[in-house]
């Protein structure tokens, strides 16, 4: 069996086996959470800067430099969902999810969150991919 087959159990279910080695998949997993953790940070910055800039005196040096970060890590924060969803084999329908979540301030890190509640980024591939 080569590395892109597919593994099948008893039940139909393909096997999780060929998604690369357990160095890949951690290196997948931790990349993706600490973007999604980061991106949500940036949220804050961007935000905080925002409220100094047209609410309390007027200075843009916080949309400037929180803008600027948060936008290069929207860009990485996508990036590595796609990255993760390969890896770990997600429905299309899951990848949208983590993208629309990465447009609305603080939604990365649930949606982290719920990818490793629901075995998504589980290294060991102990869950079914979805």
């Amino acid at each position: 069996m080569t590395a892109v087959e597919s593994v099948v159990d008893v039940k139909g279910r393909e096997s999780m086996a060929n998604r690369g080695s357990l160095r890949w998949q951690s290196g997948a997993r931790s990349i993706f959470r600490v973007v999604s953790f980061v991106e949500c940070f940036t949220w804050v910055g961007m935000l905080t800067g925002m409220a100094f800039k047209y609410l309390i005196n007027g200075n843009g040096i916080g949309v400037t430099i929180f803008g600027w970060a948060h936008g290069i890590t929207w860009l990485c924060y996508l990036a590595a969902a796609l990255f993760a969803a390969v890896t770990f084999r997600w429905k299309v329908w899951v990848l949208l999810i983590g993208w629309v979540s990465s447009t609305l301030p603080f939604l990365t890190w649930p949606f982290e969150r719920w990818m490793l509640k629901t075995g998504r980024i589980d290294v060991d591939g102990s869950h079914e991919p979805g």
